[in-house]
């Protein structure tokens, strides 16, 4: 805990850094099939097709919804902490 506190972490791949800051969530927004999902993009990406991921390429394949916490029937601007990747 105290390294992760200091900065020091598993390095995260660029594309993944990149779609949190697009979709304004954190890592811990994410359920563990999401990570599963950007993590296959990526590793299809580079392994087999032998390109850089793009972002244009992830969203024809993907769709990110955010719940969002409603308050008597007002939308708050706080995310709940969930962000559900379909294919």
């Amino acid at each position: 805990m105290h390294f992760h506190e200091r900065g020091f972490a598993t390095p995260a791949h660029k594309f993944l850094w990149g779609l949190l800051h697009y979709y304004q969530i954190e890592l811990q927004h994410l359920n563990p099939n999401a990570i599963q999902h950007m993590v296959a993009f990526v590793t299809l990406c580079e392994g087999f097709l032998g390109i850089s991921p793009h972002f244009d390429l992830w969203r024809y394949f993907f769709a990110v919804t955010l719940q969002k916490k409603w308050e008597k029937k007002q939308e708050l601007n706080k995310l709940m902490g969930c962000a559900g990747i379909q294919l």
